[in-house]
């Protein structure tokens, strides 16, 4: 028997889900402007619309307040990004 879970896991669950579409999308994007040979650039084209897809359905249902919390994971990703690529 699975156990039934609350609005608020549900919502975390959600959010979670819509910080890793965001980091799958900016990811996707990072890896296509090093010119990468054409099949991977095929295939990471196919996962940037896929998961930008997905990222919106997710947006789309959520408050506007767990919107913003979505959307910061791609603030916080360019901090660590900015920061590694100096290093």
């Amino acid at each position: 028997m699975s156990k039934l879970l609350t609005a608020e896991e549900i919502l975390n669950n959600a959010v979670g889900l819509g910080r890793a579409y965001v980091r799958m999308v900016e990811t996707a994007d990072a890896l296509l402007e090093r010119k990468p040979f054409w099949t991977e650039k095929l295939l990471l084209r196919i996962v940037r619309a896929l998961y930008s897809h997905r990222l919106r359905e997710v947006v789309a249902v959520l408050p506007p307040k767990l919107t913003d919390e979505v959307m910061a994971a791609s603030e916080r990703m360019l901090r660590v990004g900015k920061g590694f690529t100096k290093n």
